[in-house]
């Protein structure tokens, strides 16, 4: 059984969106009744009434009316709270959360309107790379299709296709000078950096590190361990953790990255707590803090959060929140506060909501999301780190002033260096997008 916190942002392209914890896992089982339609619905079914945190909710059901286990799962799930339970593929899944490796065209998503389909990241390695995709791009057609059209019917999910080696999809591009072109990408495998940057502002003369914290997966504890070490080497003690994209992973790695930052500050106060429905009572634990070799004396830590920030990102958040100057800058968060257990079968896996986890104080009731104390936009028309892009400056400016800036920051608040630049202006909602995920 493995565990983990995820939520559905990310379900269809990445990993839902929220945190999940590993335990360890004996292989795929095979189902009492056998892999058949059959054998796999009743262990869907059996799963589900055991362990399902709300499993007193479960619709009556007979599992053998189904065609499918997919079919059976969703009939059984609470809704609409339960946006996340789900059967995936147990192969890609372990090698998501063991090498944070994913089979994709490579870049990151929003949908700003339902014609306009822009770009937020693209990956090292990637077809999208190779093809010299950049943030903001603005996708128009996929395969001679529009975004509106896509968006009225299948989904921008559907329509980029399943995770498979070698599938191709045509977009048109439209880029950061207003020049369209037609670019093929073709899925790979590709490895996701978990921090793929970091660094180190003078703000007033206080050094106050930044990290771009993506996926909570394995791989994640050296890449977070290596900007540490150099956030303590130059005296950090004023934290930026922007995790606008991040919809969560493993639960482990959450609780590290919340000892990394409240390790030394907190002690060995409670971190998160976690509850399992009556039958399951046995399961509940505490975890608290430890101070790890890299931890650092906090005194603020800023999270920069989105929509897209999920489930482990909000455990992190929740269960500092108590401990230590804790500000939200840039959008309510997406509000997953339980999390899924992983049980294999049949090459499958099925992830049902099997717990829920709050902070010392109790708190873990945001199905709504978490939300923020400065409002700023995510900036397309900055790189990701870049201390102009609107919700990295409000952060910044949070740091040297401890308050918002007067005005909330958007996009359209450009310095004249940008507008020299000579670019279109880019017409958008001051909410942020629709995160489509990861394609």
């Amino acid at each position: 059984m493995k565990t983990r916190l995820i939520s559905t942002v990310f379900v269809a392209t990445l990993i839902c969106a929220a945190g999940c914890s590993s335990g360890g896992s004996g292989g795929s089982f095979t189902p009492v009744g056998g892999c058949g339609a059959d054998g796999q619905n009743q262990f869907v079914f059996d799963v589900m009434n055991d362990i399902y945190f709300w499993n007193t909710q479960i619709p009556v059901v007979d599992p053998a009316v189904f065609a499918t286990p997919e079919e059976l799962l969703d009939a059984m799930l609470f809704k609409p709270i339960d946006r996340f339970s789900n059967i995936g593929s147990a192969q890609a899944d372990l090698a998501l959360f063991s090498a944070g490796e994913i089979v994709a065209f490579g870049f990151g998503s929003t949908l700003l309107a339902n014609d306009d389909l822009r770009l937020t990241q693209v990956f090292t390695g990637s077809s999208a790379e190779q093809e010299g995709l950049q943030r903001n791009y603005r996708i128009l057609l996929i395969d001679g299709r529009t975004i509106a059209d896509i968006v009225a019917n299948e989904g921008i999910s559907a329509a980029f296709g399943p995770r498979e080696l070698g599938l191709q999809r045509t977009l048109r591009i439209e880029d950061l000078g207003g020049i369209q072109s037609d670019v093929t990408l073709t899925k790979s495998l590709i490895t996701l950096d978990p921090v793929p940057v970091s660094t180190v502002f003078d703000v007033g003369g206080t050094p106050v590190g930044y990290l771009l914290f993506n996926i909570f997966v394995d791989p994640s504890i050296a890449a977070l361990d290596a900007v540490f070490v150099n956030f303590r080497n130059q005296g950090v003690r004023n934290v930026i953790v922007d995790m606008r994209y991040n919809g969560g992973g493993l639960v482990a790695v959450a609780e590290y990255l919340g000892d990394l930052l409240g390790g030394l500050t907190a002690g060995a106060q409670v971190f998160s707590q976690t509850v399992h429905n009556a039958n399951n009572a046995f399961r509940n634990t505490i975890a608290t803090f430890a101070a790890q070799t890299n931890s650092i004396t906090i005194d603020r830590i800023i999270f920069i959060t989105t929509g897209s920030t999920a489930s482990a990102s909000e455990l992190v958040v929740n269960g500092l929140e108590p401990h230590i100057d804790v500000v939200l800058v840039g959008d309510t968060t997406f509000g997953k506060p339980v999390g899924q257990y992983g049980f294999e079968f049949c090459s499958k896996i099925l992830w049902p909501i099997s717990f829920q986890t709050l902070n010392v104080d109790g708190f873990g009731d945001f199905f709504s999301g978490l939300p923020v104390d400065c409002q700023a936009a995510d900036d397309l028309d900055f790189v990701l780190g870049d201390p102009m892009e609107a919700s990295l400056a409000e952060a910044l400016f949070y740091a040297g002033n401890s308050m918002c800036s007067p005005v909330p920051r958007t996009q359209r608040q450009r310095t004249a260096d940008v507008r020299a630049l000579n670019r279109p202006e880019i017409q958008k909602a001051d909410h942020v997008g629709q995160i489509t995920g990861i394609f």
